[in-house]
């Protein structure tokens, strides 16, 4: 089966089109939260940094945590994988440990984006050969969607894997007028 990857930008807009399964967010030492752990942490209501203060989910340790979305995103799984170093190998282990934890939870399909500072090719090709280990059918990688299409291609070329970059439907200014909720539900 060919991996579908969707690169597109990280935004709150993008968040509310996805159509995943499950996120993933790594979330390292920076505080207040920031990237997708941060709109994450938003859209949940300060779970995750309610987490972090009470002591339940310790980050540093490189430790997991699954969170019900709750209805406030379109998945309804949200795991929160800790950063424990800042090094390239610390991030590439990080990565190819979220997906087995999320592809060993049933998850096809997942949204997340790569650990704060990690960029470029050899970032991505752990990340692409840790999809197609995992056996994921579609992933979507937010962050700089124009800058992620060009290392994803990157790496499943070096990988010579069964990929695919796809372009994505996820832009920063949103779905449009035809999103809007219907009478009645909840504006988050």
């Amino acid at each position: 089966m060919t991996l579908r990857l969707v690169p597109g930008d990280l935004s709150l807009a993008a968040l509310d089109a996805l159509e995943v399964e499950a996120v993933a967010a790594f979330v390292g030492e920076e505080r207040p939260l920031q990237g997708l752990s941060g709109l994450l942490d938003w859209r949940l209501c300060g779970a995750i940094s309610r987490a972090i203060l009470d002591g339940t989910f310790v980050p540093g340790r490189g430790e997991a945590m699954l969170l019900p979305s709750g209805g406030r995103l379109p998945a309804p799984r949200v795991f929160c994988f800790g950063l424990p170093g800042e090094d390239a190998p610390a991030r590439e282990a990080a990565i190819r440990r979220a997906c087995d934890v999320v592809a060993r939870a049933g998850a096809r399909s997942l949204a997340l984006a790569l650990p704060a500072g990690a960029a470029g090719s050899a970032v991505a090709r752990a990340f692409v050969e840790a999809a197609v280990q995992a056996g994921f059918a579609s992933q979507v990688l937010l962050g700089d969607g124009r800058a992620l299409a060009r290392d994803l291609a990157a790496a499943v070329r070096e990988a010579k894997v069964d990929a695919q970059v796809v372009e994505s439907g996820l832009r920063p200014e949103g779905r449009g007028a035809a999103s809007l909720p219907g009478r009645g539900s909840v504006v988050r």
